[in-house]
């Protein structure tokens, strides 16, 4: 043995020059598959000799060490040559069952073991080292432990290990993944596997590089990260996970693309918060109960292109458990399965900017008595958006769902598009307190709700469907108060149509303990409060064109303060149980198949004219009014502005002084008249309210009307009327010139043509 080791020396002084383009390594490999268990540069060897007396014999004396072996812990010795560009790089290549590890590393810093395919590394280094894998191996599989950061350079490698991971990362301070620019690299476990992901990480793992990983997890989890999931660049695709495809303690992506091909839990999920701040993230998936990208804690999304598509149901596109904020990105979210979410949060939802696009087709599900619904973004506390551009669909099949809901308050302010479509039947089901309804709305809020701003187009086509439906009702109670506009007279322009017919017949119910209908009856609603409804400004135009279907409906109290707004319905246009406010800006009601404004308030200042201006007229003939307060004398004219209607008349029955009776109107601050006999006002003609007989006087007030109506009772108040003045109704066929205000019908100011007489009438 002493020769033997002679010889070795010679061999090793043979070898201890240089070459500019490597240098040759002394490898002692121990027994039992145990690896290379010495691997030193032959120049940093000073001797190799035995010691007979010693327990360990074989003694190898470095520049800075010395290492003792047994006879039986040596099985051979090697002397690789290793090129001067390994440099600091560990190389592991895989070839089917066998494994090969290049280490320019002494095995005190890293040490390697090697059991066929199954590589074990413990760096003791107190640098960060790269390893560089490639090759294929089944069974295969690649470990690490390590006190720094290594860089686990992924250059065209496949492992799969059917008993376990294919990938166990331990390292103190994290890891770096780079995946090798345009390589194929794979990880998979087996079914027989007890661990709990093909990819495992015990800390912080950050990916980038701009090759292509793909993970499969036959058993639980695809990636599992006991640290943040960081991601910069590089493609990952989850082709199939038992559990969640990316599972992790904390989320942050600012690059790169994720793709989740099928899993059985959540696509991309963090214990703690998430941070999406670029890349592209698709998740497919037809598992129940699941989420696509979900946050046991906050959810903050500032960018990236999202595209998530879900069948299951109880399926949730986009989850956080607290609050979730969507600062911009792009988004594609559709989710077909029955009370399944596009975008939830247990919390509050804050969405600024981003392009959010959402079909939301899955149905309604009744359990315990208590709907439950598809709906496309939901909270359980409040909705705020300042911004973005949203392209919201239910189709038929999504009975009863929401587009936007809360069961807080919602705001809705900034620069916004919002254009939300429901198609799906709302329907009758058995309740707590009985019969009841539920059915499609495209903005709800069981709170109160705030529309400030934006540009705002509402469809609703199912029965029953309402464009805005706001509160909520307990016992006879009714809260939550809707208010539009600033009041400086700016705000949104809100586009609402429902053309859905009712669900039974009659009126209908809210949902909840206390509400519903005993009737099991609901009808289409343009915009539904519970409590007050204040307009302060912007435009809105309503069309409803179904039985029941009202365009502008309050349990409590309407004030329009500001703004254009237009309604032509087949209902009610404007109807409350409470007062009725026209205070300011300019609103014009047509119904076709009931009152254009109704108050059953059943008070004196049922229906106020401030300074606002009203122009209000059905066409379905009498006991159907203009203005219908059950008295005419319950009317107040309070300001200076105008108020015009004109319709049937309910006449001197069913209500106390019906419409048909005249009245007269308690200390008005302007002249009036209610103008009670027949005449049926043309469509094609502009009627001018003027001080003269015939054309040259003051304009007043012009209106002309979308159909012919057949009026017994118009009440008719302007700017400047003064009682016991005379003034005339003339027309022409031709609009005033340079009016301030042209709007559906309403002209203010301007030079009218009009000379020929319709009525004339003695102001009250």
């Amino acid at each position: 043995m002493k020769r033997l080791f002679l010889i070795i020396s010679l061999i090793i002084i043979g070898l201890s020059v240089k070459a500019q383009d490597g240098e040759f390594h002394v490898r002692i490999h121990g027994q039992e598959n145990k690896g290379v268990i010495l691997d030193a540069p032959v120049s940093s060897i000073d001797s190799m000799y035995i010691n007979p007396n010693a327990n360990n014999p074989i003694k190898i004396r470095t520049t800075n060490n010395l290492y003792s072996f047994g006879f039986d812990e040596i099985d051979s010795l090697t002397f690789p040559w290793i090129p001067t560009s390994t440099g600091d790089v560990v190389y592991v290549n895989y070839n089917g069952t066998t494994a090969e590890v290049i280490n320019p590393y002494p095995v005190t810093e890293v040490i390697v073991t090697v059991s066929e395919a199954k590589v074990s590394i413990t760096s003791l280094s107190s640098t960060n080292i790269t390893y560089c894998l490639s090759g294929t191996a089944n069974p295969g599989r690649f470990e690490i432990e390590s006190a720094t950061t290594p860089t686990i350079l992924m250059n065209g490698v496949n492992l799969t290990n059917p008993t376990g991971k294919a990938m166990d990362l331990t390292c103190e301070s994290g890891i770096i993944m780079q995946l090798a620019d345009g390589t194929q690299n794979s990880l998979a476990d087996g079914t027989t596997s007890d661990k709990k992901a093909a990819l495992m990480s015990n800390n912080d793992l950050l990916v980038q590089g701009e090759g292509t990983l793909t993970v499969t997890g036959l058993v639980q989890h695809a990636v599992k990260v006991k640290g943040q999931f960081n991601m910069t660049s590089g493609n990952i695709i989850i082709a199939n996970s038992v559990l969640d495809g990316i599972h992790a303690e904390g989320l942050l992506v600012n690059g790169g693309s994720i793709t989740v091909e099928s899993c059985g839990d959540d696509g991309i999920t963090s214990e703690l918060d998430g941070y999406i701040n670029g890349g592209y993230i698709t998740v497919t998936s037809g598992s129940t109960d699941i989420n696509g990208i979900s946050a046991d804690s906050t959810l903050v999304i500032n960018g990236g292109n999202i595209e998530i598509t879900l069948t299951g149901a109880d399926a949730n596109c986009i989850k956080a458990d607290k609050e979730l904020t969507i600062n911009g990105g792009t988004f594609v979210l559709i989710h077909s399965g029955n009370i399944s979410k596009g975008i939830k949060s247990n919390q509050t939802i804050t969405i600024t900017d981003g392009d959010i696009t959402i079909t939301s087709s899955g149905g309604t599900v009744v359990t315990n008595n208590d709907p439950s619904y598809c709906t496309a973004i939901k909270s359980d506390t409040d909705i705020i958006i300042s911004g973005g551009t949203f392209s919201i669909t239910l189709p038929s099949s999504n009975n009863g769902g929401k587009g936007i809901s809360c069961d807080g308050n919602m705001t809705i302010s900034g620069n916004n598009t919002i254009v939300i479509e429901t198609h799906g039947d709302g329907s009758t089901y058995t309740a707590t307190s009985g019969t009841d309804t539920y059915s499609s709305s495209c903005l709800r809020a069981k709170g109160n709700m705030q529309i400030l701003s934006g540009n705002i187009t509402l469809t609703s086509t199912g029965k029953a469907g309402k464009g805005i439906k706001v509160g909520s009702k307990n016992g006879n109670t009714y809260t939550g108060t809707y208010t539009q506009g600033n009041t400086d007279g700016t705000g949104p322009t809100l586009t609402i149509s429902t053309s859905g017919a009712q669900v039974g017949s009659g009126g209908g119910g809210w949902p909840g303990p206390g509400g519903g209908s005993s009737t099991g009856t609901a009808s289409a609603k343009a915009i539904k409060v519970g409590g007050v409804a204040t307009i302060y400004g912007g435009s809105t135009t309503v069309n409803t064109s179904t039985s029941g279907a009202e365009g502008l409906e309050s349990k409590t109290q309407i004030n329009i303060e500001g703004g254009q707004h237009y309604f032509k319905c087949y209902d009610d246009c404007i109807n409350s149980s409470g007062k009725i406010f026209f205070n300011g800006g300019v609103t014009v009601c047509f119904s076709n198949g009931n009152d254009a404004v109704d108050s059953n308030a059943g008070t004196a200042g049922a229906i106020t004219i401030g300074n606002g201006v009203a122009f209000a007229y059905t066409t379905k003939g009498s006991p159907e009014e203009g203005f219908d307060c059950d008295n005419n004398n319950y009317i107040r004219i309070t300001g200076t502005g105008i108020g015009i209607s004109a319709g049937g008349s309910q006449g001197g029955g069913g209500w106390p002084g019906g419409g048909g009776s005249g009245g007269t109107i308690t200390n008005p601050a302007q002249g009036y008249k209610f103008y009670t006999s027949s005449y049926t006002f043309q469509t094609g003609r502009y009627y001018t309210l003027t001080n003269t007989n015939g054309a040259g006087g003051t304009n007043m007030v012009t209106f002309s009307f979308e159909a012919n109506c057949s009026s017994t009772l118009a009440l008719i108040t302007a700017t400047g009327m003064v009682s016991g003045s005379t003034y005339y109704v003339n027309y022409s066929t031709q609009a005033p010139t340079n009016p301030t205000t042209s709007f559906h019908g309403l002209y203010l100011g301007g030079t009218s043509s009009a000379s020929t007489q319709a009525f004339s009438f003695t102001a009250q």
